[in-house]
């Protein structure tokens, strides 16, 4: 079976972490042709890292981009791309490949607007190509053993969905960050509404309020959001002046909660406690403690290793399979992908009231 040529577009941090190590999982589907990058260093960098790739080509982003791609002399032979930039450069680079019939699978968040969403599902369809957005976290280890517990009703009805994010912004950032609205938080918030989603339904924004550190900081110290996905509320509360960074999602039902940490990829189930009592608290405290301990030592090697890719790799094994035998995965969806561009964007709304 011929492999699916790739082109990655974008060589900063997600793209040698990711997408690339991903991607080297599945040698069978995928073979990488070049490294495409606006910034010199970043392609040399990533070059360097992974030596086997040799071809390359660096865009004038005053330019456009459709042009440039016609005019780099090993891109005609790619059929897809995976674009790992900044949310601004979605939009022009995802237009320009589709133009070229080229697959592609973006990161998240899809676009910057709604009405670019739509031009360029639109556009896929038109062209007959695959257009995914790397909601990643759907297909984390975690994430997939919740979805089985949850499709054999082990929690009972869903009562709610809380979302949990705390931030260090001394952690290594990007430094486009604060150019966005509501600036780290529309970088980051996509994977707790697309979470929502995955267990309830259809996004709807209820509410939402902010706290500001300063005029200049577009990032706020505070978001709080109340929403509806399908008919299960959802509340979603964001600090990002936090001394450490964890991030988690909390599904709430009748029988269980189930507790996911993001940044470990383990999950927790802990069972209704009852009346409350002392031995109730001790065997959900000791339920915690050992679940906890087991997911850290089976995760941490792993994360040490670079080897915890967070699903990326069971992302891309879908979007070989949507490419090679049009089996669509609409977790990884261009209509999901506006979904939760829209809903981002009503938050935005809000807070501006």
């Amino acid at each position: 079976m011929r492999k699916i040529q790739v082109a990655i577009i974008g060589a900063g941090n997600i793209s040698n972490t990711r997408h690339i190590p991903g991607l080297l999982l599945h040698k069978d589907l995928f073979e990488i042709v070049g490294v495409v990058s606006d910034e010199t260093k970043k392609i040399v960098r990533t070059q360097k890292k992974y030596k086997f790739i040799k071809r390359k080509y660096c865009l004038d982003k005053n330019k456009e981009y459709l042009q440039q791609l016609k005019e780099c002399n090993w891109f005609n032979q790619v059929d897809a791309v995976i674009i790992g930039t900044p949310p601004k450069q979605h939009y022009p680079l995802v237009k320009a490949c589709l133009l070229l019939k080229k697959h592609v699978l973006v990161e998240k968040p899809m676009m910057m607007e709604e009405k670019e969403c739509e031009e360029v599902n639109r556009l896929a369809k038109e062209k007959n190509c695959i257009l995914y957005i790397m909601h990643s976290f759907q297909f984390s280890n975690g994430m997939i053993q919740l979805k089985k517990i949850y499709d054999n009703n082990e929690l009972g009805n869903i009562k709610s969905i809380l979302e949990l994010q705390l931030t260090n912004r001394n952690r290594r950032l990007p430094v486009w960050y604060n150019e966005l609205p509501l600036g780290l938080y529309y970088d980051e918030a996509a994977h707790f509404f697309y979470g929502a989603r995955r267990f309830g339904g259809e996004l709807k924004v209820l509410n939402a309020h902010a706290q500001f550190n300063h005029k200049d900081d577009a990032t706020p110290r505070f978001l709080e959001v109340q929403m509806l996905a399908g008919h299960i509320p959802v509340q979603m509360y964001m600090n990002f002046n936090s001394p450490i960074c964890e991030w988690g999602f909390i599904l709430i039902g009748e029988k269980k909660i189930a507790i996911y940490d993001y940044f470990k990829d383990i999950l927790i189930l802990l069972k209704n406690d009852n009346q409350h009592y002392a031995k109730d608290v001790l065997r959900t405290s000791v339920s915690f403690f050992f679940q906890f301990w087991k997911g850290f030592v089976k995760n941490g090697l792993a994360m040490v290793r670079g080897k915890l890719l967070f699903g990326h790799d069971k992302c891309l094994e879908r979007y070989a399979e949507a490419i090679l035998k049009k089996e669509k995965c609409f977790e990884l969806s261009g209509e999901l992908g506006e979904e939760v561009v829209r809903a981002m964007n009503q938050v935005i709304e809000y807070v501006k009231e």
